[in-house]
């Protein structure tokens, strides 16, 4: 059975064609019509754009589109069907990861609102509390003064026959007040998390605009800076590039919603849904 590279290098061999040629003719980077070629499909931008390549190059050499694209979809079946399991299998990690966040945040917010309660409910309850026994009450000052024996001496110039109501009579001991209950201290609340600034300068007119784009799923990607020349690339899950520019960037996404996108530390989108593609995104100041 003929394969899709074999199927279009023989056609172009007979017509006498280079690669740089086609190139020319359909406005096809040359990388990717060697990667036809050669069957090299993880070097071939998404699905979608792969197809409209298949057709642009059957096109140009006079071949039949149809058959092209068949033993295409025939070649790379395998391949697609392994990239779609890995995008799976990422997909299903970062819904764990966001349910395991979700979990520790709402615990953390009964944590907050259980330590507040009890902040407020506390101090009053400790003041609405009664004595646990009523004989442990402090007595008042009147009583104090009436049980306490005296331990005064009798005066050294009364003499002991003196009439009884000559003696004048001891002095009451100093009144006994119970100290107040030690007011608790308030508990201290812990800071809220600062969120670091951006630099001023990173932002500031006149500075170079950092473009990062990170991939979570398998996406092709077109980034124009400014007014340069288009660069595309095709980034798998986990891989991460940085552009700088002046003025702007324009960007095409074969899948908008595979990639994570800042713009001096600032997070751009969302552009769409998963394998949707979107062109001519702009993003500046």
């Amino acid at each position: 059975m003929e394969t899709l590279g074999g199927f279009f290098q023989h056609a172009r061999k007979r017509q006498g064609l280079s690669l740089d040629q086609i190139a020319s003719q359909t406005r096809i980077q040359q990388q990717h019509l060697q990667a036809l070629e050669e069957e090299d499909f993880a070097s071939l931008p998404a699905k979608v754009f792969t197809k409209g390549f298949v057709r642009s190059y059957a096109r140009s050499l006079g071949l039949d589109e149809e058959e092209a694209l068949q033993l295409f979809l025939t070649s790379s079946s395998s391949f697609y069907e392994r990239i779609q399991q890995e995008q799976q299998h990422v997909q299903i990690k970062l819904e764990a990861a966001h349910r395991s966040r979700f979990n520790w945040n709402l615990v953390l917010i009964l944590f907050l609102v259980i330590g507040g309660a009890l902040f407020y409910l506390l101090p009053e309850q400790q003041e609405q509390l009664p004595p646990a026994n009523e004989s442990e009450a402090p007595l008042p000052i009147e009583s104090l003064q009436e049980t306490k024996p005296s331990s005064a001496e009798p005066p050294a110039s009364v003499s002991p026959m003196a009439p009884v109501d000559s003696v004048s009579p001891p002095s009451s001991p100093p009144s006994v007040i119970a100290p107040p209950p030690p007011t608790p201290e308030p508990k201290a609340i812990p800071p809220s998390l600062a969120v670091s600034p951006v630099p001023e300068n990173a932002l500031g007119p006149g500075g170079p605009l950092v473009l990062e784009i990170e991939a979570t799923q398998l996406t092709w990607v077109v980034v124009r800076s400014d007014d340069q020349v288009p660069h595309e690339a095709l980034l798998k899950p986990g891989q991460q590039i940085t552009w700088k520019a002046k003025k702007q960037y324009s960007l095409t996404l074969g899948n908008a919603a595979g990639v994570v996108i800042r713009l001096n530390g600032e997070s751009q989108g969302p552009f769409g849904k998963p394998g949707q593609v979107v062109r001519d995104i702009l993003l500046k100041p």
